[in-house]
């Protein structure tokens, strides 16, 4: 109890009409008004962003990201179109390139066997001319296909039976 007499009346009478009061000034103040007063530059320069990054925990935080929602929402079309892909090439060291991968061995097989496939295409062109042109010469000088040798005497056997071409001068 209050040590005078009727005080705890005289309080709480206090008490409603700072209640009433601070609800008059609330009301008759415009925020939108206050706020354009504010100067935030200043008020953000005096908020000490290292005490407020150490209170973040760091841990809660990446646990309640949801990569997934982050991943659909970015616009890969975007990010591609913003890379600047001729100053990437810039960056890149050929010569140190060409040393790591041994790429200058592996240009030397691949060009020494293309090569050699166009020599075997040539090659078989060439004997499938020379078949052509040999078909031609026995039709010409009307030889019996039956009587010409398949191949090379030293890599064709000669044919047996009556079929043989005649035994030439021994």
């Amino acid at each position: 109890m209050s040590p005078m007499p009727g005080s705890g009346r005289a309080e709480q009478l206090a008490q409603v009409v700072a209640e009433r009061v601070v609800s008059i000034v609330m009301d008759a103040i415009d925020i939108d008004a206050l706020i354009d007063r504010v100067d935030v530059d200043k008020l953000v320069s005096r908020v000490d962003v290292d005490a407020v990054v150490s209170r973040v925990d760091v841990e809660k935080l990446i646990e309640r990201v949801d990569v997934e929602k982050i991943i659909e929402r970015v616009d890969v079309e975007q990010v591609i179109d913003r890379v600047d892909i001729k100053a990437m090439i810039e960056r890149i060291d050929i010569d140190a390139l060409v040393e790591q991968t041994e790429i200058g061995t592996i240009i030397a097989h691949s060009t020494s066997g293309v090569a050699s496939e166009i020599l075997d295409v040539i090659r078989a062109q060439a004997v499938g001319l020379d078949d052509f042109v040999a078909r031609w010469v026995a039709r010409i000088l009307r030889r019996d296909p039956s009587l010409v040798p398949l191949g090379p005497p030293t890599l064709v056997a000669p044919p047996e039976g009556p079929a043989a071409l005649p035994a030439g001068p021994t």
